[in-house]
This record gives structure tokens, sequence and C-alpha cells, in this order.
């Protein structure tokens, strides 16, 4: 997949185009998280600047090609924290992600059934996966008290930035402040060590 030269200059600091030739184009994602990205722009008053590129909307539960998905979420880091700073940007994003999902009618019903607890709700992290994209998988185990390893195979999205803060923002939406260290294999395979007071 190529990507247009305006939005190659806006994601020169990413590895976008380098990420994109190895996603197969077998790869979804739900429109659920389009929507957040979009929600999170809005709240930060730079929606108009990522519209000017993407002027589509989507429906939740859809089905949408993961490069789609990995496109807009690099150019939507960029326009937040600014080109140098999209991997933060992109940190963010999946924090709000995360926190949006849990102020949600059924993210709310969930935590209330998973009780606050962080090893349920870790479990039940690598559960939902499977309802959002058809690719990859994640496994947590918990090696000793208040940490978990979060292991995820053959994952497109950014493991060190997107899904870190996703990771983040997971516990803060039941109280829990988390460090997340990532460690990475591959460009699509890694952990997350994940340890909470």
């Amino acid at each position: 997949m190529a990507v247009d030269d305006k939005i190659q200059a806006l994601v020169r600091y990413s590895d976008l185009p380098e990420r994109l030739k190895s996603v197969p184009a077998s790869a979804r994602y739900r429109g659920l998280y389009f929507r957040n990205t979009i929600t999170v722009l809005r709240n930060a008053g730079k929606l108009a600047e990522y519209q000017g590129f993407y002027p589509e909307s989507y429906s939740a539960v859809r089905w949408y090609p993961s490069s789609d998905f990995l496109e807009r979420l690099a150019v939507a880091g960029a326009i937040l924290r600014g080109p140098e700073n999209v991997y933060e940007g992109m940190r963010e994003i999946g924090y709000s992600n995360a926190l949006a999902f849990a102020q949600s009618l059924l993210g709310r019903t969930m935590l209330r059934l998973l009780s606050g607890d962080p090893v349920k709700l870790l479990k039940q992290a690598c559960a939902a996966r499977r309802q959002s994209c058809n690719y990859g998988r994640w496994e947590v185990a918990f090696p000793e008290p208040r940490t978990a390893v979060m292991e995820m195979y053959e994952e497109y999205i950014w493991l060190e930035s997107n899904l870190r803060g996703a990771a983040e923002g997971t516990l803060a939406s039941i109280g829990l402040n988390a460090k997340v260290e990532c460690e990475i294999d591959s460009m699509f395979q890694g952990r997350h060590i994940i340890r909470w007071e």
C-alpha cells in the first residue's frame, strides 16, 4: 500500500510505510477504533485537519482494512502531537480509546461484572481483542502479584506506543496507576510487562 506524499510528510518520523508493506490485505479492524480516534482529535480541537485527509465516517461494528486504521492512527498521532512526536500521539490515542470503551455502556457493564479486578480485566482484554480484529493473538500470564505479561503475536498496531497507551488506560479505567514496559521481538511481536499499585 502506497502512502500519499502529503501523508508521508506528516508521518515521516514513523515506520508506517515499512509496516504497511507487511500487513496482509485480509487483516481487518472494527470501526469502533476509527471512531474513537476521531473523538480524541475532536476533543483536542484538531479534527478539521484530520478530516482534510479522511472525511469519511465509520460504523462501530463494521470491519475495515487494518492498513487503513494504521494509516489513520499514524496521521492522527502526528496531528495530535506533531510529526516528530507521532508515537506519543498514538500512545495518547490508545490511552483515550481504553477510557472511552470503559465509559461506554458495554464497558461499564463489563467493569461491574469484573469487579474492578485487574487480573480478570486483562484476561477479558485478550478475549475481547478477538471481537475487534481478525488477526494475531494475545496471551496473558501473571508471574507474580500485581504483575502481568501480555504476549502479542502478529500484532500490526504499534506495541510500543498505541497499545502501550491502551494498557495504561485500561488499568486507569479501574483506578490503578500502571507502569508498562514494552519488549519488542520484531515489528509485530513482543510483550508488555504491566505492573500496578
